[in-house]
């Protein structure tokens, strides 16, 4: 079923401030006014007039213990906007052969623009994909709750053999990691060994397959792998 499409005011404005709430909401992660203020890049009154005028249009609502909670009218528009993102980022990667880390960038720019009609087409001409590009699961796709709950880069051990299944939506934000993680080879689905973690000293040794790529912890606190061998081998025996 085609998703209603936001109104021009919303899908250039609000619909970036829907978008944040909602990833960072998915992530777990409290949503206050500074933060985002920070993610975006923009003073901490923007936002907090942008909160009052979500929660006046009965899209959000602000909990001051909480922290901002999306209505189900803004997070059925943060689903239908996020949707369009992963499939214009599907068709630029998949079908176009545009680069991976740049194709985040310009699904920011197109993604208001995709109709009804032609969000359902990309969606059954690619294949009814299941995560973006970068391993994030569309909204109620079948692996979203595992891909969602998956472990930190940052929570492994050393010697383990781990396997890269997203970069969040956070992390896509995060100066260029997009960029390094496209050009060390850590893709989703890519292998890679953890050869040494330091988070007093602030970085990560890793080996993909002869490289060995030093990460920095920031950045490995927003890459999401898979679990350890043993409770995979567990969960499936």
């Amino acid at each position: 079923m085609a998703q209603k499409t936001p109104n021009t005011e919303m899908s250039s404005v609000q619909g970036e401030y829907l978008i944040r709430v909602y990833t960072m909401l998915r992530e777990g992660s409290r949503v206050v006014g500074s933060r985002l203020a920070e993610r975006l890049g923009v003073s901490a009154s923007a936002v907090t007039q942008a909160f009052q005028r979500m929660e006046r249009q009965g899209l959000a609502v602000i909990d001051h213990e909480w922290g901002v909670q999306l209505t189900p009218e803004g997070r059925s528009i943060a689903e239908s906007i996020i949707r369009r993102h992963y499939l214009i980022e599907r068709l630029l990667v998949d079908t176009l052969g545009f680069d991976w880390a740049d194709a985040d960038d310009e699904a920011e720019r197109l993604e208001h623009s995709l109709s009804p009609k032609l969000e359902t087409y990309l969606f059954e001409s690619l294949g009814q994909p299941t995560t973006c590009p970068h391993g994030n699961p569309f909204p109620g796709s079948p692996d979203e709750e595992r891909l969602l709950g998956a472990r930190k880069l940052t929570e492994t051990k050393a010697g383990e053999s781990v396997e890269i299944l997203r970069i969040t939506e956070e992390g896509e934000d995060e100066g260029d990691l997009l960029r390094f993680a496209h050009d060390h080879g850590l893709l989703p689905g890519t292998s890679a060994v953890v050869e040494e973690i330091d988070l007093r000293a602030g970085h990560l040794m890793l080996r993909v397959e002869e490289l060995h790529v030093e990460m920095p912890a920031r950045w490995a606190q927003c890459v999401r792998v898979s679990s350890p061998a043993s409770e995979t081998t567990e969960s499936s025996g």
